[in-house]
């Protein structure tokens, strides 16, 4: 018997499965403030050179408000540079001031020379009570630290991604899902008292390692609950939830605005899920696979007896005969490319998992630099996720999977590339549409990523399922590392970031052209399913056999 059989006679989803579904989603929540967080406790507030460190009393300067100092002191529309006041200082001719003549003396100021911030820096406290940009000056020539920050953590989630993969395969789903709790409650709440970010960076390493292993192993044990019919939507429902942290996270960080008090609200409620150890069950197809048939059996029969349902006394025993048959041969990375068509399949569905994961969080964490409210935009750009999946929902069955994908990554696209090139200069109906448009690219890439997550679980043959995925997981945590350092380019150009995103998109939407179709049809067993079996070596020495043949027979006719 084969398991997806089983899980039609257990219940497809059953109340067994709808209360640990419900619970393994809980954790999508927290997941997503910990994916997202650095947009908050990184962001960086409006500043100016720090000019509270001068004594001005006795001077001319004495009495003017801060304002009238900043003007002064700082040369307008600069934050990492002020004017010399040391060398003003020792000309008193220059602080004859009256403030009739503010602007006079501000022509005065611009022949002085201008010398980077001598006191640090001054942040503006409208939008963030403190960040550690803020609080650990990452500003002008510190602000590489905050894009470090961001592909550190990044890099700790492809580690994550790779390790938990192949613990979890070894250990269980069940304890590496609880190691990662832990390792996410520890880092977390280190990283809140961290003093310097010597001391922050490492741990952020961890949480983005711990957070993804745990994620990962989370969502697999969400689709192996339930049965053929509902997994499909299990996994949009999981996004769901990661949405729904998606949004939370700005009502969280809008309530509290000191980044070590906000590190510790999204750390502290992990503890919360140590209560699972007692409910949340271990995969059985683990257990069967790796000998452990009596806790496998002891699993089915408690989900039987939630479910209601009576088991044939020979269903454990033909699920056992049907894992045995299973082919012997060890698989590897290898066989994902090594057939033209295969090779083909699986580059295009890396680099569509790449170009995705660089888009969805160029996206998510440009939200800071779009212009409005930057807690109402971020809680915008997790709610247009719930639409996208629910859309997703409505018509992958429909009309395929390819098309959609092609026109949500043509959707994303053109909007990003939109948003980024129109000239906002403070015009506030522009920069509402540039918001806007940002909004749709959120839409379309959130739709494609989902839909491409669910092609690549489809394309792959089911011997090398698993590796497929984890090598798309590895690259789109690549394009994670990659955004950060992409949305850097805007000191180049300010439109350039949105554009290579958008430009991006539409070439990884127009290589989705050459993906199969997978709605509708059996998923492929064997790589050999996929295709005639011909190897590339193969395919390539017949090629150049054909060309040398060609060659051959155009040197006859020149002869001739």
């Amino acid at each position: 018997m084969h398991f997806d059989e089983l899980m039609k006679l257990l219940g497809e989803f059953g109340r067994y499965q709808k209360t640990r579904f419900f619970m393994i989603c809980l954790f999508s929540v927290v997941s997503a403030w910990h994916a997202l967080n650095m947009v908050f406790i990184g962001a960086a507030p409006s500043f100016h050179c720090k000019i509270s460190g001068y004594n001005l009393s006795g001077t001319d300067m004495e009495n003017t408000t801060l304002s009238e100092r900043v003007s002064l002191l700082v040369p307008r529309g600069e934050q990492c540079y002020q004017y010399d006041v040391d060398l003003m200082l020792e000309d008193k001719k220059s602080w004859l001031y009256n403030a009739s003549l503010l602007g006079e003396m501000s022509k005065v100021n611009r022949s002085r020379r201008i010398v980077s911030c001598r006191h640090g820096y001054e942040f503006s406290r409208k939008d963030y009570t403190e960040t550690i940009t803020s609080e650990f000056g990452l500003v002008c020539g510190e602000k590489f630290w905050i894009r470090t920050s961001k592909s550190v953590f990044f890099a700790g989630r492809l580690t994550g991604a790779v390790i938990f993969g192949q613990l979890s395969d070894k250990f269980g789903r069940r304890p590496m899902f609880f190691v990662g709790c832990l390792l996410l409650l520890i880092s977390g709440t280190v990283a809140s008292f961290a003093p310097s970010m010597y001391i922050f960076l490492p741990m952020y390493f961890c949480q983005g390692a711990a957070h993804t292993g745990a994620f990962l192993v989370a969502y697999t044990l969400a689709t192996e609950l339930v049965g053929p019919k509902y997994r499909v939507v299990a996994g949009f429902v999981s996004q769901g939830f990661y949405s729904i942290g998606f949004m939370s996270l700005a009502g969280i960080a809008y309530f509290i605005r000191e980044w070590r008090y906000l590190e510790i609200a999204i750390t502290l409620p992990v503890i919360l899920f140590s209560l699972y150890w007692f409910f949340l069950p271990e995969s059985v197809r683990w257990l069967i696979s790796h000998g452990r048939e009596e806790e496998a059996e002891q699993v089915i029969n408690r989900a039987a007896r939630e479910n209601g349902v009576t088991l044939r006394g020979d269903v454990f025993k033909s699920l056992k005969e049907e894992t045995a048959s299973l082919p012997a041969r060890q698989y590897y990375i290898l066989d994902c490319v090594r057939t033209w068509k295969m090779a083909r399949i699986s580059l295009n569905v890396w680099f569509n998992w790449l170009v995705n994961s660089l888009v969805y969080y160029g996206l998510s964490l440009n939200t800071e630099n779009l212009a409005g409210n930057p807690y109402l935009n971020f809680c915008v750009a997790g709610a247009v996720e719930i639409p996208a999946y629910v859309i997703c929902i409505a018509v992958l069955n429909k009309v395929g999977r390819r098309w959609p994908l092609i026109l949500s990554m043509y959707m994303g696209g053109v909007a990003c590339i939109l948003s980024g090139c129109i000239p906002v200069d403070g015009d506030q109906t522009m920069e509402t549409i540039t918001v806007i448009l940002a909004m749709i690219g959120k839409f379309g890439i959130t739709a494609s990523y989902a839909i491409i997550y669910l092609m690549a679980a489809e394309l792959f043959p089911t011997v090398i399922r698993n590796i497929g995925m984890g090598v798309a997981s590895m690259s789109a945590r690549i394009g994670g590392i990659l955004a950060p350092i992409i949305l850097d380019l805007e000191v180049i150009s300010k439109p350039l970031p949105l554009v290579l995103f958008g430009g991006l998109a539409l070439f990884a939407g127009s290589l989705a052209i050459l993906l199969p179709e997978t709605a509708g049809k059996p998923l492929p067993q064997l790589p050999e399913d996929v295709d005639s079996g011909k190897s590339c070596h193969d395919a390539l020495c017949c090629r150049r056999r054909q060309r040398f043949q060609l060659d051959t027979e155009l040197q006859d006719k020149t002869v001739i």
